[in-house]
């Protein structure tokens, strides 16, 4: 009797506590918190994973990376291993930002289906009836270009990279002004036959960056918000994301944001005199992101090019710096991997992450929606399929400058992988992927004090270990201090979890 009057009167005063503070509670641990809260039921399988981890980016010259995995529709494993600069000695840690390169436009495509889902727009609408300047195809103007088009690539419009350039720092050009001026007969960016390919438009796949920055501006059109404070005040906030921006000058500490890296200097004849890639005189080794990604580089292409293709040592990674460019929308946003984690757990989650609703479930679906299957079989809105390892995968990388990126959902294991690095190798990133991936499905994550496993440490977890004292029960994941049996002091140990 005295033993269940000490458990109620404890149990009293905790509710005291707990109540006042239950908004507190109910949010996810942050990352440094979140691994001393993770047992794995085999730490060799860990430590294996880590050191091959480490060894692909020792052999692929990769200085820095990050990693998050959600399983089950929590943030259940993360790392960061290397350095975001070598030269200052930074590693890459919690706070650590990468530029996540083309994954933006999943962001991008994001708050423009928010605007859909509050009516504002069809997604069959020609874009000309939301935008202040016209936009059409030069040959087949009488052919609207709808919002579905841009979500999906099929617009006609082209990348003219003589047009796009790199910045150092962020482009001082208006997106509304560029991309007009891109857009536009007689704009000061316009190329007809450069701009826009020569299919109409819905009828033919052209992976677009300026159709993605277009839809940046019309969130902007649509809304009346620049596109960057919309996505922190409809986004990056609803989620927590405290670490996401798509400008350089938001940013208080650049020494929190990645290097980027590129390997240069290589030594071997090139991918184009070996009959793959295009020629880049400054990067004699450099093998075109077109061709690593279809597998269609030359068999002997590392005995030419030497390891990995480049020719070079850790000695020829060059440092370059922060860029930006005019068509920001398409990949410029820098955040971390545990809060790009929370955005990819909306997608896993039917909308929602931590009981926050992005988008509903309706819209999740149509983003994973194929619309035009016989154009491109594997496109949803923005987001894409594809079969790897056994596995398909929902999602979206990218790769730039000194980024390599990826982000992609399992549906099938209620699995997802954030991957981010600070260089451009994709065949590397993809053999990380793979073992991340199989390291989250065969092993079994909890956080510890998560006693009724909803995800959510707080006052539920303290009662269902008051009811298995009471009846004098023992249940592993109850007895958090490990002695054999669940008590008073597991109770206490639960609280201090709690009240961290």
């Amino acid at each position: 009797m005295f033993k269940y009057l000490i458990i109620v009167l404890f149990l009293n005063s905790l509710f005291s506590v707990t109540l006042d503070n239950h908004v507190n509670n109910r949010l996810r641990h942050d990352l440094n918190l979140r691994e001393n809260y993770i047992n794995l039921n085999s730490y060799r399988d860990e430590s294996e994973l880590l050191e091959f981890i480490e060894s692909t980016m020792e052999t692929h010259l990769i200085p820095g990376l990050s990693i998050s995995i959600v399983k089950n529709n929590d943030i259940v494993w993360e790392k960061q291993l290397g350095y975001a600069n070598i030269i200052n000695n930074i590693p890459v840690d919690e706070n650590t930002m990468f530029i996540l390169s083309s994954i933006s436009k999943t962001v991008t495509a994001t708050a423009l289906l928010q605007l859909f889902e509050e009516g504002l727009f069809n997604l069959d609408d020609d874009i000309d009836n939301y935008l202040p300047f016209s936009v059409n195809h030069p040959d087949y103007p009488l052919t609207p270009i709808t919002f579905k088009m841009l979500l999906t690539h099929v617009s006609g419009i082209k990348d003219n990279w003589s047009v796009m350039s790199y910045y150092d720092g962020d482009s001082e050009l208006e997106l509304g002004y560029y991309l007009e001026e891109y857009l536009t007969p007689g704009g000061e960016f316009y190329g007809s036959n450069s701009n826009f390919t020569n299919s109409i438009p819905g009828m033919n796949y052209s992976y677009s960056n300026i159709g993605a920055a277009l839809i940046g501006y019309l969130v902007e059109e649509i809304s009346n918000q620049s596109f960057n404070e919309y996505c922190n005040e409809n986004i990056f906030e609803p989620l927590e994301m405290n670490s996401a921006y798509w400008f350089l000058s938001e940013i208080n500490n650049l020494d929190q944001v990645a290097s980027p890296y590129q390997v240069t200097g290589g030594t071997g004849d090139s991918c184009y005199i070996i009959g793959c890639g295009i020629y880049d005189e400054s990067n004699p080794c450099f093998c075109d992101f077109a061709c690593i990604e279809y597998g269609d580089c030359c068999s002997d292409y590392e005995e030419v090019c030497g390891e990995n293709g480049t020719g070079s040592s850790s000695e020829n990674l060059t440092e370059y710096e922060h860029y930006g460019y005019s068509d920001y929308p398409s990949g410029q946003l820098r955040t971390t991997s545990n809060n790009l984690a929370k955005f990819m757990s909306v997608y896993m989650n039917e909308g929602i992450y931590n009981g926050v609703r992005i988008l509903e479930s309706e819209t999740i679906e149509l983003i994973k929606t194929i619309h035009y299957p016989l154009v491109n079989s594997m496109q949803g809105l923005m987001w894409y399929y594809k079969g790897q390892n056994g596995r398909t995968l929902f999602g979206h990388n990218g790769g730039d400058l000194g980024s390599s990126t990826d982000m992609f959902i399992s549906f099938s294991d209620n699995l997802g992988v954030v991957l981010l690095t600070n260089s451009n190798n994709h065949n590397a990133m993809i053999e990380i992927e793979n073992a991340a991936f199989n390291f989250a499905e065969e092993n079994y994550f909890t956080i510890t004090g998560d006693v009724n496993n909803d995800g959510i440490i707080n006052v539920l977890d303290i009662v269902q270990t008051v009811s298995l004292i009471l009846v004098s029960e023992y249940e592993e994941n109850s007895d958090l201090n490990e002695d054999g049996i669940v008590n008073i002091l597991d109770i206490v140990q639960l609280v201090n979890i709690i009240l961290s």
